[in-house]
């Protein structure tokens, strides 16, 4: 198992790391500092007192009211002290992971995984969940690994199936970034099972189903899938605006470039979360691309390395680089295609991502082999014969 930093070394890393990829996080990293430092002193021995979770609340307040991103789905909010705190610093834990400052993040989470050692099994479980998210995305698959099988054993010994299908998300993840896509097509389709419907475990397995669905030219599926995500999602939800993202990409694989772009145009006017952003600049370089917009291809281009850096995310980045190298040669910048592609391809090797490294290679391959293209002399319309898919276009058609 990863062992934590303490808080002033993980804030050192993170610092550092944030200099590096030109992040300006100014006085936040100070708060994220003191927030670790509460959750390590919290966790440092006895039962904290009153007098330090009160301390702990009053610092935690500039984080809101709102919960963890994962939370039980067939459980209200909690109400007893260690696990309300557990969650406040939880939240605290998300916002450092959304700016890519993974070692705050981790030392913060892994202090509340000691705090909530001996609390009910469902916090101290869902502790260890968010200990495997962190993990997962520094790229330490064992500790991931680990964390991830610790939360379906546990769940399954209490008899806790939301809480087992959580943890079935992580396996599914973590296989699909290592390139094992049946073990993840298992892993979603157990946490489907257990879920709770219209909880957020549910709606991770549509998620990863849909993009199963969509490797597979299941397209008509895939969209269905997508609108029921996105129509059971609230009103300008996150949740909303990557079922929109989701349903662009079908588009674009069915042959349908102007309505998945206009799609995820929608969604990048509404995502803020800089890892979401880059997923959907990735889709949005390939629809301009294939539309011949040379000049949104050049500055979407752009917004990838930016949204890159301020990510932090090395899985999503390298998949960002080897669509941006297919778009790039889309357009015949064969130069810029290829940097493209040898970054993604660096990138992939340097992690392990071994899918990414056979997609770059085979891509490249492709392109050697295939003869000068000609622009397309008239405009192709293809048609719609699947119902669900054609109505599927037509409401990424008629976004506003």
């Amino acid at each position: 198992m990863r062992k934590p930093l303490s808080p002033l070394q993980a804030f050192a890393a993170d610092a550092g790391g944030a200099t590096d990829r030109g992040v300006d996080l100014g006085a936040q990293l100070m708060s994220w500092l003191s927030v670790a430092q509460s959750a390590d002193m919290l966790a440092g021995g006895s039962a904290p007192s009153e007098q330090a979770l009160a301390q702990s609340t009053a610092l935690l307040a500039e984080f809101g009211d709102q919960r963890p991103s994962m939370v039980h789905d067939a459980l209200p909010e909690p109400t007893v002290p260690i696990p309300r705190i557990a969650e406040r610093f939880r939240v605290a834990a998300e916002a450092m992971e959304i700016a890519g400052c993974y070692e705050l993040a981790f030392t913060t989470v892994a202090a509340v995984c000691r705090l909530t050692a001996h609390a009910d099994a469902v916090t101290a479980t869902l502790a260890t969940l968010h200990l495997g998210r962190i993990a997962r995305q520094m790229n330490d698959f064992a500790a991931a690994q680990d964390c991830y099988d610790r939360v379906v054993v546990r769940a399954t010994r209490e008899r806790d199936a939301p809480l087992a299908a959580r943890g079935h998300i992580g396996r599914a993840l973590l296989s699909d970034m290592r390139g094992n896509i049946p073990a993840a097509e298992a892993s979603y389709r157990k946490a489907l099972n257990l879920a709770v419907p219209g909880g957020g475990a549910y709606t991770m397995a549509c998620q990863g189903l849909i993009t199963l669905a969509i490797n597979r030219q299941q397209l008509g599926d895939a969209l269905l899938y997508g609108w029921q995500l996105h129509d059971a999602s609230a009103e300008d939800s996150e949740l909303r605006y990557i079922a929109l993202f989701e349903l662009s990409v079908v588009a674009l694989h069915a042959g349908f470039p102007e309505p998945a772009l206009r799609g995820f145009t929608h969604a990048l006017e509404r995502l803020s979360v800089p890892r979401m952003r880059l997923l959907v600049l990735g889709g949005a370089i390939r629809a301009a691309a294939k539309l011949q917009r040379r000049e949104q291809v050049a500055t979407t281009r752009e917004a990838i390395e930016r949204a890159i850096r301020d990510a932090n995310q090395a899985h999503d980045a390298a998949q960002v680089l080897i669509h941006g190298a297919g778009a790039l040669h889309e357009i015949d910048d064969l130069d810029g295609a290829h940097a493209m592609l040898r970054a993604g391809r660096d990138l992939s090797a340097r992690h392990g991502y071994h899918e990414f490294v056979f997609r770059a290679d085979e891509m490249e391959a492709s392109w050697s082999r295939s003869a000068p293209r000609e622009a397309p002399a008239v405009k192709v319309v293809p048609k719609v014969r699947q119902r669900a898919l054609r109505v599927g276009i037509e409401r990424l058609t008629a976004l506003r």
